[in-house]
């Protein structure tokens, strides 16, 4: 083949692009599915397509020919689509950065049900982080706004999971969510699955029960309990020394009283009594929404100031209603309070969340992401005394540290801050995530050229790379 004089431009290539898909949207409609996953061609939206188009794509399918030259300029140019203008993310994610956007791969791909859609929009897969972008709207009412809870999901490989709204579109109604997905990926297809969305959250501090402590607990200072078996237990909250495995839990017998909170319809005090020298104070959730909502009790002076009272939460059983067994948790708090006139002068108070909307449906799509592996590895230290050591693996997303002791590590205490080997450097006294309780990740708000950097500072404490 004679070699062109004529030097080939990155404008050739658009203008070939651009002509391609030209073509095919007038031949080629995207494929739109209710229940399965699907994939447009990158730029394509209903949207942008008339209903003639449309039919006039379903009678004909032209095949496209395109010069050899040309197809392998589109195929070299399909990996940089968006710097070219063809699928542009950051008409979509134009909260984040030019640099952040450009790692991303698009993926476009979508699938609708209870008439609200998700659309993976792009992701990246850098060392062992999976970040990926989507998006919700709402096609058929209001159920999707600002407080956005996308509460069971699934998303294959890795072994911690987070899924944060991190963008709201009041003029579309459309909620950016962010998942990312810790740990190795042995497949190049992932899957995105969401079954429960909620909405509507509410926080509400300070709600007022009024209990007569003389009558429920009649002067007595120990109640009959029961021992949890090892199988109705399904989380311990608050700061317990509660081994799991191996201690006897007790909790007080299920719905002895009935005292409602005002205010709170999802759920009401089932049972009050000292057990073993604490107070213990049993809710039941007694109605659909009540596994979802959730809050806590706290104690006051008479002057309304909150009191550090040592407090932890069961939550174990299952409820009924009307003789049927719908599921959701009995919680009983546990306070370290052992006698009845040590509650004359306290008051008992709520802080509860409720929402409003749950949302249930099958919401789940499968693409193709190809792993970046470039990442530098290094050690951290991040207390004075040395207790707490990390692992540290740098990657152009962010920072992972991986360490046995990073529970005890509260993560509004950790800075960093990349430093480059021009002299420049990126900082956060944010963006950190607990994603497991030896796992803990920082989110760059930047795109970190790997290569260019020379330390990190995480605590003020130098990490050699």
């Amino acid at each position: 083949m004679r070699k062109s004089e004529k030097e080939f431009t990155e404008q050739n290539l658009f203008n070939i692009k651009k002509l391609f898909y030209d073509k095919l949207a007038m031949n080629e409609p995207p494929t739109i599915t209710r229940s399965d996953s699907t994939l447009y061609p990158p730029v394509l939206y209903p949207s942008a397509l008339t209903k003639k188009s449309m039919n006039r794509g379903r009678k004909y399918r032209k095949a496209i020919y395109i010069p050899v030259t040309a197809a392998l300029s589109l195929c070299l140019v399909t990996g940089a689509a968006a710097s070219v203008g063809i699928i542009d993310l950051s008409s979509i994610l134009h909260f984040l950065g030019a640099d952040r956007i450009g790692i991303l791969q698009p993926v476009h791909q979508v699938n609708e049900d209870q008439g609200i859609r998700m659309e993976v929009i792009g992701a990246v897969r850098d060392g062992d982080t999976t970040e990926i972008y989507v998006s919700l709207s709402d096609l058929t009412g209001q159920r999707i706004d600002e407080t956005l809870d996308v509460y069971d999901y699934r998303v294959t490989g890795g072994n911690a999971n987070n899924a944060q709204i991190i963008h709201y579109d009041e003029a579309n109604k459309t909620a950016i969510v962010r998942f990312l997905i810790q740990g190795k990926v042995s497949k190049n297809r992932i899957t995105v699955q969401i079954n429960t969305l909620m909405s509507g959250a509410s926080r509400q501090d300070g709600y007022n029960v009024q209990v007569d402590w003389e009558q429920l607990l009649q002067e007595k200072q120990n109640n009959s309990y029961e021992i949890l078996e090892r199988d109705r237990i399904s989380g311990l909250g608050g700061k317990t020394d509660i081994q799991l495995e191996t201690d006897p839990i007790p909790v007080l017998h299920q719905d002895v009283t009935n005292v409602p909170v005002s205010g709170i319809d999802w759920m009401h005090i089932s049972n009050i009594g000292f057990v073993e020298g604490k107070l213990h104070i049993q809710i039941n959730p007694n109605n659909e929404i009540g596994e979802y909502n959730h809050g806590y009790f706290y104690f006051t002076d008479e002057q309304g100031q909150k009191l550090d009272i040592p407090q932890y939460s069961i939550s174990y059983g299952r409820y009924m209603k009307n003789g049927v067994d719908i599921g959701g948790d009995y919680i009983e708090f546990v306070y370290d309070l052992s006698a009845v006139d040590q509650l004359d002068k306290l008051r008992l108070q709520g802080s509860f969340t409720s929402i409003s909307e749950v949302v249930k449906g099958n919401w789940k799509t499968t693409f193709n992401l190809s792993q970046n592996g470039l990442s530098k590895t290094g050690n951290a230290q991040l207390d004075e005394n040395g207790a707490s050591q990390a692992n540290v693996t740098l990657s152009a997303v962010g920072v992972t540290l991986t360490g046995e002791a990073l529970s005890k590590i509260p993560v509004e205490d950790l800075s960093i801050e990349v430093h480059l080997k021009d002299g420049t450097k990126l900082s956060g006294a944010s963006g950190f995530l607990q994603l497991d309780q030896d796992l803990i990740k920082w989110i760059s708000p930047k795109t970190i050229p790997v290569n260019d950097v020379s330390y990190l500072l995480i605590n003020g404490e130098k990490v050699i790379l």
